[in-house]
């Protein structure tokens, strides 16, 4: 139960329970006149109450009118409790306020003089009512209450995790930025270091490789340096004696080809430059009329390498 429940039922549990109990305290405390007065309307709406003594049945509705008041007074004693005692209270009252003779006008629910004191007992009914359906619609107003507190926090929610982003952005971008720098960094000594370890590790074997090559090479020159003199000087012989033997013959096979060409340009030369002469004006032809074209694909293809250079630079700033 909240505490602003406990505030609000407050007033009518105080008035009507301090009006019980002062009533049942004076019930309590009744002479005999006021005991057979009581217990004779009683008898007359309710005929079993007749077989008791006027003296018990008074003290009787005194203990349950104190009983009443403590139930509204105490507030351990759960609302709808409290509310539905008085409420049996008071109908058993308002019952007995009907049916007694001359407590109301005849056809008429307006009380008399004499039924003035026990129809007041309208407003603790009431006031029963009042607390029974409060405690019954508890339930149903704290869940509205919880809905409504549920749909605030998810509206504020997306706000304040706008915010915090907002407020993070300029941090996170800062860092985003310092990380990247290290791990820049941190891969270039990574790389530095590997190669430093390469080149302690090969630089050896590298050298030695060499040295083993050289001494391959002098051993090489050494041991087939005669024999290559010789073939050398074989081979020297060989053409100078090629060339005693064949060089009238070459020498007029050379003429023989040398006319040969001379015959041939003296018949398809006429013919080769008018092809000459057709080739280069198609080819003044293609460039008159392509030539546009091309210079406007060209400037288009700098345009898109300028584009793609610029993407690239704005990339590696950002």
């Amino acid at each position: 139960m909240s505490l602003s429940a406990k505030f609000r039922r407050a007033p009518l549990r105080l008035a009507a329970g301090g009006y019980i109990l002062n009533t049942g305290v004076t019930t309590l405390n009744a002479d005999d006149e006021t005991a057979k007065w009581l217990h004779g309307m009683a008898s007359g709406t309710y005929p079993v109450l007749g077989k008791l003594e006027p003296k018990v049945l008074a003290r009787s509705l005194a203990v349950g009118e104190i009983a009443v008041g403590a139930m509204l007074l105490l507030p351990i004693v759960p609302p709808f409790v409290a509310g539905a005692a008085l409420v049996g209270f008071s109908g058993a009252q308002l019952n007995m306020y009907w049916h007694a003779p001359g407590m109301h006008h005849e056809g008429s629910l307006r009380p008399t003089a004499q039924g003035t004191p026990i129809s007041e007992a309208v407003w603790m009914l009431g006031v029963g009512v009042a607390l029974m359906t409060d405690a019954t619609l508890e339930g149903a107003r704290e869940g509205v209450e919880e809905i409504e507190a549920s749909v605030a926090r998810r509206r504020v929610e997306p706000s304040k995790r706008a915010r915090r982003l907002v407020r993070r952005a300029p941090t996170a971008g800062a860092e985003s930025v310092e990380h990247l720098a290290q791990r820049a960094g941190a891969a270039s000594e990574a790389t530095a270091t590997r190669l430093a370890e390469i080149r302690a590790e090969y630089a050896p074997v590298a050298a030695e490789k060499a040295r083993t090559a050289r001494e391959a090479v002098r051993q090489a020159a050494a041991e087939y340096g005669p024999v290559a003199a010789e073939k050398a000087r074989t081979a020297g012989e060989a053409v100078r004696h090629a060339a005693a033997e064949y060089g009238p013959v070459a020498a007029e096979k050379a003429r023989t080809a040398g006319e040969a060409v001379r015959h041939a340009a003296a018949e398809y030369g006429p013919i080769a430059a008018e092809k000459a002469r057709t080739a280069g004006d198609a080819v003044r032809q293609a460039a008159a009329e392509y030539g546009s074209a091309a210079a406007e694909k060209m400037k288009a293809a700098g345009h898109a390498t300028q584009e793609h250079a610029m993407r690239g630079r704005e990339r590696l700033a950002s």
